[in-house]
């Protein structure tokens, strides 16, 4: 009986042991750096600083783990062809990544407006700036100002 009973415990402290998850390498997003990070006003069409980074923070997350979203594929790589002057810091590879006042893209309808990051080292990356498709001829982008 004594031998049953130890052989129980034995097998119930292996599946305690057994039940325990093992560490991931995975960054929580509030430990996650964008650096630079600022408001931005297109022609009139305002994002604070909170929805800027929440976006760069997405776009971060999806270039890490190498995922994307919607039928664009986002975050993809930006080119730069207008020969935009980016924020100091801001090294290519770029990355653009829709960006919305009110969610954080995660399909559908990109709209006109657009985080950029760079300089991606893991799960950081530096804020670059903020595009926009209105108002600009074709596919072009006109730049956004820091507000």
């Amino acid at each position: 009986m004594y031998a049953l009973f130890q052989t129980f415990v034995v097998l119930t402290l292996c599946g305690l042991a057994l039940a325990i998850p093992a560490p991931t390498k995975t960054t929580p997003l509030d430990k996650r750096t964008i650096s630079g990070v600022t408001a931005a006003d297109c022609d009139g069409f305002t994002f604070t600083s909170a929805q800027v980074a929440a976006a760069a923070s997405a776009a971060a997350t999806h270039v890490s783990r190498g995922t994307t979203v919607g039928s664009n594929s986002y975050p993809h790589v930006f080119n730069n062809r207008e020969g935009f002057t980016f924020n100091s810091g801001c090294r290519a590879p770029y990355y653009e990544f829709p960006l919305f006042r009110s969610q954080v893209y995660t399909g559908g309808d990109p709209s006109y407006n657009r985080v950029v990051i760079g300089s991606v080292s893991g799960s950081n990356a530096a804020f670059c700036d903020v595009i926009t498709h209105y108002g600009a001829s074709g596919n072009n982008f006109l730049q956004c100002d820091n507000a």
